[in-house]
């Protein structure tokens, strides 16, 4: 038996009703004016929820919420208070019995849920929690006796105004270690940082900034159309008609949303550690290793430890106890493979899934030092293993494909087995990831060539070259590059016009669930790069200008929490919804934002600070006077802060 279910009560031996239901029913027959309450307040159809208000506030009565165990069919009822959840079993075996003639489902189990005799319950675990969070908002109010007054250090008086940057080091250089400390967490210093974002002209790598952002919502907005679906809607039997329809099209978006986020990660991470380690035969690989998992480790514990303190006290409703216990029993048993990012090798239970992600992520991050040391030392052996490995995230989805008979769409596929073979797995998700890597190759020899001679006629160069040089070219490469984009995009409506038959035959099928990611990706690859030479600067302007990069910034946290959000916007509804393409557009839009704004202060609190402690510990300031040397800058008017105000330290690769 699951959490959540309760045993049904046998009726006493030789009489077809326990002596509780025999009550329950009474109640219900002895007043007339309540039976009309609970008649109103009561749903009357599947997935009705009727109103829970009224007839919670009715004198006598109470909500009752009759659910199909594991499937998104609710109704809810307004019975008398006397009545327990065995006394109503029979209803809910009622609404299993509609859901099986609608033809919704042939087999299921009712269950019954009473909010109000199964409130959440404080455990000593939450106390826990309670005391930690306590706990890091006095890091936080420290912070800020360090930030603005002379506790643990004092900055030294200045005869004329200081520009942030230099203010902000001497702050640093004056403080203690211990102040130093405390200082990574003042929210108002982070929050300063995190808005202070200026740009150098040739700063043309901040157009992927609006890239992230419109990733991640089209992530929130494919995730938007499966939490509504679950949470409750009433025109149930028209969603799989949905998917013919052009909203769908905008969903579909979604499933290139990730390879766009591994695209960009692989780009980054290999540019900048070629860029950082150029002119060197090793490096300490290892250390990139910790880098990466004090950026990402702790944000993930936090998100844990707000998921499982707080998530289920901020929401109520029918369907919220529910929800939270079944997300609690998903991680009472696997919890522990996010943390070790092996959610998408082994995952048994299905904590917090959309780590699968970044499982992935973590996973192909370890070659990318072996890549870039690899290119260092050979160029030609360096493209030859990434040419193998871009071949080889190829063929492996086209082979996984072609033995197990997948088509070629999520949705015509058995959704569990697509996305245990060809959609969530490590070893056929990959090809958009290596696509970036070489991106990342290309764009450092083309930036190295503008001051080194060597690296003049390299492939890098000669092709960022060609949009450098040509307006007509990278009009062309918008152009067309959006087309191709747009068919994969659009090209499994085909496979979807046959909701029970193949459209496309298995050959095709096997080609296109090969080729089309790592496809998808290089055509990015490809419009991208008129914006990464300086052209276009009209469409540079909008995807990367000032005001999308605080945001961007807090793109990881986002995709970590977006569920939860959703989760929420969802499933303390207290009313019906009506499944349509507005209004999942409607429900994404504001989960995107409000999963942006909470995930601010998450970043505040938590990433801002490690990065920089880390930064501290494991890479202390020299020992001379590093105070004495700034206030010489500010004498020299030398600001230490390069013209974009980004520090050129390029240790943070995510």
């Amino acid at each position: 038996m699951t959490r959540g279910e309760i045993e049904p009560r046998k009726a006493p031996e030789g009489r077809g009703i326990s002596v509780e239901q025999t009550e329950c029913l009474s109640k219900i027959m002895s007043d007339p004016k309540s039976l009309l309450t609970m008649i109103m307040a009561s749903g009357k159809n599947v997935n009705d929820m009727g109103d829970p208000d009224a007839c919670t506030l009715n004198p006598g009565t109470q909500y009752a919420f009759l659910m199909i165990l594991g499937k998104p069919i609710y109704m809810g009822v307004c019975v008398p208070d006397v009545c327990g959840s065995s006394d109503l079993q029979i209803l809910a075996d009622g609404v299993t019995v509609l859901a099986r003639q609608l033809q919704l489902f042939e087999h299921a189990r009712g269950g019954v849920f009473i909010p109000s005799k199964d409130p959440p319950v404080v455990s000593g675990w939450h106390v826990v929690g309670f005391i930690g969070f306590g706990l890091i908002g006095i890091f936080l109010i420290l912070g800020l006796l360090v930030e603005y007054t002379e506790f643990m250090g004092q900055i030294p008086p200045a005869d004329e105004p200081l520009s942030d940057a230099l203010q902000d080091k001497l702050l640093v250089k004056s403080k203690s270690l211990l102040g130093k400390i405390f200082l990574a967490f003042s929210p108002s210093r982070n929050l300063k940082k995190m808005f202070y974002t200026p740009q150098k002209k040739d700063d043309y790598l901040s157009a992927l900034n609006g890239f992230r952002l419109l990733s991640l919502y089209f992530v929130v907005l494919g995730h938007t159309n499966s939490l509504m679906v679950h949470g409750g809607v009433i025109n149930f039997t028209s969603v799989p008609s949905f998917i013919n329809t052009w909203w769908a099209v905008l969903i579909g978006i979604g499933y290139y949303s990730v390879d766009v986020f591994f695209f960009i990660s692989a780009f980054l991470a290999t540019y900048l550690m070629v860029t950082k380690f150029y002119g060197k035969r090793s490096f300490n690989i290892p250390m990139l290793y910790l880098h990466r998992l004090i950026r990402v480790l702790p944000t993930l514990l936090l998100v844990y430890a707000i998921f499982f303190t707080f998530f289920q006290f901020i929401g109520s409703g029918p369907l919220w106890k529910p929800y939270v216990d079944y997300l609690i029993s998903d991680c009472r048993d696997g919890w522990w493979q996010p943390l070790l990012f092996i959610s998408s090798w082994y995952n048994k239970g299905n904590c917090f899934g959309q780590l699968w992600y970044l499982s992935n992520e973590m996973t192909y991050f370890l070659f990318v030092p072996l890549i870039v040391l690899t290119y260092l030392n050979s160029k030609l052996i360096g493209y030859c293993l990434i040419t193998f490995l871009n071949i080889a995230g190829i063929i492996l989805p086209f082979v996984f494909s072609h033995i197990r008979g997948h088509s070629i769409s999520i949705l015509k596929d058995p959704a569990e087995k697509y996305q245990d073979e060809i959609y969530g797995h490590p070893y056929t998700r990959f090809g958009a990831y290596t696509v970036g890597v070489l991106f990342g190759v290309l764009y450092f020899e083309w930036n190295r060539s503008r001051t080194d001679p060597g690296y003049r006629y390299s492939a890098g160069a000669r092709f960022y070259n060609l949009f450098k040089k040509s307006t007509v070219l990278c009009i062309f490469a918008f152009v067309f590059s959006s087309a191709v984009m747009l068919f994969f995009i659009l090209l499994p409506r085909v496979e979807l016009q046959e909701p029970n038959e193949r459209v496309i035959s298995q050959i095709p099928s096997d080609f296109y669930n090969g080729f089309h990611r790592p496809t998808f990706v290089a055509f990015l690859g490809i419009f991208l790069a008129p914006l990464f030479v300086g052209r276009l600067t009209l469409v540079k302007d909008v995807f990367g200008g000032k005001l999308l990069a605080p945001w961007a910034k807090v793109t990881f946290v986002a995709y970590l929490i977006h569920l939860n959000v959703l989760g929420f916007v969802f499933m303390q509804t207290k009313a019906s919804l009506y499944f349509d393409g507005p209004s999942q557009i409607f429900y994404s839009l504001t989960a995107f934002f409000i999963t942006i704004l909470i995930s601010v202060p998450i970043s505040l609190v938590i990433e801002s600070p490690i990065l920089q402690i880390e930064r501290l510990v494991l890479f202390p300031p020299r020992q001379k006077s590093d105070l004495k040397e700034a206030q010489n800058a500010l004498l020299q008017k030398i600001d230490p802060i390069n013209e974009s105000g980004i520090s050129k330290d390029t240790s943070d690769m995510s």
